[in-house]
């Protein structure tokens, strides 16, 4: 009898292994990994509710700074929503600034109350909108990124420059982006993630500034009139190791994502090129969310309706549970062995 019992128990745990380590599989994984039910501090979480992007009450006000070419394009703030119409053949961009205790952003050097990650912390920035007139391209040119300035003032006025005024600020500033197609039907690995390790005039206009990984993520469709969340979760491991996990969901649908990590010298495992001050280590202070559009021909119109940071810390019950969904599948390919 206790030969049977032992046996009957060892089933019984190697089949609830099998059924735990399919539940934490594919989707259901990366609703554990976003998960806002882990313990959170909000730093921005702009939705336009009061139709005003020139007020600041962080976290759900920080004023929206835009580059526009005059007469090119046209942008509008209505209660839940910022709407932009860019222009034919120039760059749209908009920023907005944040603070780890939600004072105002100052326009001093250095900046007040900037957030800097710790080991076992989590940055999330989310952006959702939608489409109008959205068009397949390979182009990767629906771009956003988290940064900080170490040198330069905050740049509080709207200006059309992809350096932010004249004597172009962001030369310096470091940070990490994804750059991606508003559709990718003819693009197999449309993710495009970026360490700015270069000095360079141009905060998100120019690759030519940034340590690029390898391209992926799978392929996606959009369409008009539907609300897409753009995700991009940085991650810091250790000291020396920050993984940058950017992912395109439709609802809670999950439609593609990627990880890659930045070892310091390495980002995605391609060797970091440039000379700005800390490239080769990894990048936790930020304050800044940007966004660039190269021009409308992958759609005629965009509207926002929430940009989010956040820090994440998981909970102990949360890494408790990775850790035994880890355990039973190891215990699961050693019985297969």
């Amino acid at each position: 009898m206790l030969t049977h019992r032992r046996t009957s128990n060892a089933s019984y745990v190697r089949g609830f292994c099998s059924r735990f380590s399919t539940v934490l599989s594919g989707a259901a994984l990366s609703l554990l990994i976003f998960s806002n039910s882990f313990g959170a501090t909000i730093l921005l979480n702009d939705t336009w509710a009061d139709a005003d992007r020139t007020n600041t009450s962080l976290p759900n006000d920080s004023a929206t700074w835009i580059g526009q070419s005059s007469g090119n394009g046209t942008t509008t703030v209505t209660a839940g929503a910022l709407n932009f119409s860019p222009p034919p053949s120039n760059s749209l961009k908009a920023w907005e600034y944040f603070t780890s205790d939600n004072s105002a952003p100052d326009a001093n050097q250095p900046h007040n109350s900037v957030t800097q990650l710790s080991v076992g912390q989590q940055m999330l920035m989310s952006v959702s909108f939608q489409v109008q007139g959205v068009t397949a391209t390979t182009g990767k040119n629906f771009r956003f990124g988290l940064f900080f300035d170490p040198t330069d003032a905050r740049v509080e006025s709207d200006t059309n420059s992809d350096g932010g005024g004249g004597t172009a600020p962001w030369t310096d500033a470091t940070g990490y982006c994804i750059q991606v197609p508003l559709t990718s039907a003819s693009n197999s690995s449309p993710f495009q993630m970026g360490k700015r390790t270069v000095s360079n005039s141009s905060l998100l206009g120019s690759t030519g500034a940034y340590t690029l990984a390898p391209t992926g993520g799978q392929t996606y469709s959009m369409a008009n009139n539907t609300t897409y969340t753009l995700q991009m979760l940085l991650n810091v491991v250790s000291a020396s190791q920050l993984d940058v996990t950017s992912s395109l969901l439709q609802g809670a649908t999950l439609l593609a994502s990627q990880t890659v990590s930045d070892l310091g010298t390495s980002f995605g495992g391609t060797a970091v090129t440039g000379a700005l001050p800390g490239n080769t280590s990894i990048y936790t202070k930020f304050d800044q969310l940007f966004f660039r559009n190269s021009d409308n021909t992958q759609a005629s119109s965009i509207s926002f309706s929430n940009w989010r940071v956040e820090i994440v810390v998981p909970e102990p019950t949360s890494i408790a549970l990775f850790g035994f969904g880890a355990t039973c599948i190891t215990c699961l390919r050693r019985r297969r062995r």
